[in-house]
């Protein structure tokens, strides 16, 4: 994996085919056991536990490696097809092909995981596309089945797609022609009132929550601006209480910065109610005759069948962020807070900074930098599972290899994860229990030579078990073991 400070790498190459996708069959349901499907190369041995920052660290046993609930889901690069792996961070001898997934020759895919863990939606470039911005198409694969299935054609390859909390809404970005926008893309819906048993009248399954599978989805713009007044949308996350789902709004033309925004209904259950009312009212609408300044009767319209479209809109844009065009994000686990990196001066350096947005505030801060903090670049800033804490790489210092920091954000002493034994570790994902983070651990010095990249999963307690060497990667989730 390459360094990335403002979003993931793409590999630009020409296109061919896009295809089916490949399962190991079975694997999925058994990756909770042995079965690797290559030999590791030994973890670097780490030289201390979590410690304060300041000081020098004193090499002390480690204690044995805690093994975690979770298991961690990537995608490895390949020329015409993407490897989607199950690993054990605390065995990475446990590694288990899920999936060969191909795509257009050197362009690679954008993955994400469902909520519920059992499907991967993913961004690749279709049969004889060229342009990555307009010519990408989402697909999604069930890790179960194995089936893979076409959602929409011609989408940005450059973001991933954005699941709702539910499962039932993916969330794209498209530009079409001159304006540029987000996509809702509908994968489910209620079933008929008065429809019962496990099929509707005519024959489409209903699941245990008593919705049905849309073939084809339905799509709907929720968002659109014109280039000139918006220079991307990149969606953030969601509120599940709320049904809102928050992006980054980055502002073009002449006044550039970036500004967080919200988008509801984001949920299926609260789509399904807001497109319920829009057609009810316009039914209700063409049902009502309109006053006829002549006695002759005027027939009444037929109410239509086909959904109403949800309004298109702008979105709230209510806070602004920053005046730079900020592209990474990272939203607390509560849907309170965002996280996001943003550049200014320290001493007449440049120098990359995290800071705060509190959504209920409508506040922007600077995270505290505890006493022993390192005076450089704050890299790729994430949150902790418990919400009030930011973890973010920090560069080599001198002789010392750069590190992981863990700041609270009441702003008491900050802590560190082992380090390597040279260069820097890039945080990614954090597992739910917290006993492990994923990172990509670079060789080099600097942003501008990171040197070689390794998925690395860093524990708190000292250890830093290292998946095999390979090709670049893509992070996607975390999955409860079977």
């Amino acid at each position: 994996m390459r360094l990335k400070l403002e979003g993931r790498n793409l590999r630009v190459a020409a296109p061919i085919l896009v295809g089916a996708v490949t399962l190991i069959v079975g694997v999925f349901a058994a990756c909770g056991g042995g079965g690797s499907a290559g030999t590791p190369t030994p973890s670097p041995t780490p030289s201390a536990a979590i410690s304060p920052l300041p000081g020098t660290l004193t090499p002390t046993p480690l204690p044995p490696i805690e093994p975690s609930s979770y298991r961690f889901l990537y995608s490895e690069f390949g020329v015409e097809q993407d490897l989607i792996w199950s690993i054990d961070p605390s065995n990475p001898a446990d590694r288990v092909q899920l999936a060969a997934v191909p795509h257009g020759a050197g362009w690679g895919i954008k993955p994400a995981l469902s909520p519920d863990g059992k499907k991967i939606a993913y961004n690749a470039m279709s049969d004889g596309g060229l342009f990555p911005k307009t010519d990408a198409e989402t697909r999604i694969l069930d890790l179960e089945s194995g089936e893979t299935k076409l959602v929409v054609q011609g989408v940005d390859l450059l973001t991933a797609p954005s699941w709702s909390p539910d499962g039932r809404l993916l969330f794209l970005r498209r530009n079409a022609g001159e304006d540029v926008t987000i996509i809702l893309v509908q994968l489910s819906k209620p079933k008929v009132e008065g429809e019962d048993g496990q099929r509707t009248r005519d024959g489409a399954e209903v699941d245990e929550d008593g919705y049905v599978e849309l073939d084809p989805p339905l799509i709907r713009t929720v968002l659109r601006q014109h280039e000139s007044d918006v220079f991307s949308y990149i969606p953030l996350g969601f509120d599940p209480e709320e049904a809102t789902m928050y992006f980054a709004h980055l502002q073009g033309g002449t006044e550039l910065g970036s500004y967080l925004g919200r988008y509801a209904p984001a949920t299926g259950e609260a789509v399904a109610t807001a497109t319920a009312i829009v057609e009810a009212t316009a039914t209700a609408q063409a049902a009502t005759p309109e006053p006829s300044p002549t006695l002759a009767p005027s027939p009444s319209p037929s109410p239509s069948l086909s959904p109403t479209p949800l309004p298109v809109l702008p979105g709230d844009i209510f806070l602004f962020l920053s005046d730079q065009l900020v592209r990474v994000y990272s939203l607390s686990p509560d849907a309170s807070r965002i996280a996001f990196p943003v550049q200014g001066f320290v001493e007449g350096e440049p120098v990359t900074r995290t800071h705060i947005a509190d959504i209920k505030g409508k506040d922007v801060s600077l995270l505290p930098s505890p006493e022993g903090l390192s005076a450089g670049d704050q890299l790729s800033p994430i949150w902790h599972p418990d919400g009030d804490k930011v973890s973010f790489g920090q560069l080599p210092s001198g002789v010392d290899p750069g590190r992981v920091a863990i700041v609270p954000l009441d702003g008491s002493e900050a802590t560190s994860l082992p380090p390597p034994e040279q260069g820097f570790d890039q945080p990614l994902i954090w597992s739910p229990d917290g006993k492990f983070l994923a990172v990509s651990s670079f060789t080099g010095a600097s942003i501008g030579n990171p040197g070689l990249s390794r998925l690395v999963f860093v524990s708190p307690a000292g250890q830093r078990p290292a998946a095999p060497e390979g090709a670049e990667f893509e992070p996607i989730g975390w999955v409860i073991k079977e």
